[in-house]
């Protein structure tokens, strides 16, 4: 499943990462548990990787959730076994989850820490923004993995480790003009691949945008696989077999100061006279030691 936010809640989430980020796992999993005990009396399992990103590095927040298609029967304490083809009617579930998310909004107004969007400084004015967002839409895609959990699985594993773009995806790094070209996939024309050139500076604000906040988890678990591993297996009547995967070893070498694996990314334009412009607080900071940092959003002219 794809818990998606309506465009209206995108300043908020961008103003305020914690809280939001927070706030949307927390509905999508009242949510959920919801739907589970009311339509099929039982309790499942289910987790969560936070998005930030579209394929153009656009700010799209959103959930992906994986789903177990069954759970523990809350009658008989037995594994109780859904249907392959449908688990709940995404209709209903995209209203309650709006109804969720706008009463949790709403519960934020305490929240004396808050960065409000822009028009949305006094309570009548949340209240009406508030509004706005209940008549916007609020889609949930769902659909049955089937014989391909294995591949859902690995989609969400290439993210848990990098944020917004892969190496691969970078096609040029034009030094004279100071630009970069990358790929991206256009949905709405049916998965075309298509090229995207921006200024070097737009391209750092766009992907520095979505770099996680310190200690934030971005990957979360909820019900049977939340706790002491073994929960699922204990249960009378559940599956046994789980999705295994091998670790594929890197032939990347190791960092020589912490060890880990080194990023490889594109960096002959950082050097560049029109990227140092704008980023010199950046650059104080990590003369410092300051790993974190934060870029102001590119010039118009870029």
């Amino acid at each position: 499943m794809v818990f998606t936010v309506p465009e209206g809640f995108h300043e908020f989430f961008a103003r305020n990462y914690r809280e939001a980020g927070d706030l949307l796992f927390a509905a999508a999993a009242e949510t959920l548990k919801t739907f589970q005990n009311n339509n099929w009396r039982m309790s499942g399992a289910f987790f969560g990787v936070l998005h930030t990103w579209g394929r153009a590095l656009n700010w799209h927040p959103h959930l992906h959730m994986l789903v177990s298609a069954g759970g523990r029967d809350a009658d008989t304490g037995r594994w109780k076994q859904a249907r392959g083809d449908y688990l709940f009617p995404v209709r209903a579930l995209s209203k309650v989850f709006r109804a969720i998310v706008l009463r949790r909004l709403e519960g934020l107004e305490s929240n004396l820490g808050i960065d409000w969007p822009e028009g949305a400084g006094s309570l009548e004015e949340r209240r009406d923004w508030r509004l706005a967002l209940a008549r916007e839409g609020w889609n949930i895609f769902s659909r049955p993995t089937l014989g391909n959990t294995r591949a859902v699985v690995r989609y969400l594993a290439r993210y848990t480790s990098r944020i917004a773009i892969s190496n691969r995806r970078i096609t040029g790094v034009d030094e004279s003009t100071q630009r970069v070209s990358f790929e991206w996939k256009d949905y709405r024309e049916g998965g075309r691949t298509k090229q995207m050139t921006m200024h070097a500076g737009t391209f750092l604000w766009r992907f520095t945008r979505h770099l996680v906040p310190k200690g934030y988890r971005r990957i979360r678990y909820y019900g049977l696989l939340s706790g002491p591993k073994g929960r699922v297996a204990a249960i009378p009547g559940a599956p046994q077999r789980g999705i295994a995967e091998g670790a594929i070893e890197s032939s990347a070498k190791p960092c020589r100061r912490c060890g880990h694996q080194l990023w490889r990314y594109h960096c002959e334009f950082l050097t560049r006279r029109a990227c140092v412009e704008g980023f010199e607080e950046a650059r104080r900071l990590a003369n410092k030691g300051i790993e974190r940092f934060s870029l102001p959003p590119p010039a118009a002219s870029n």
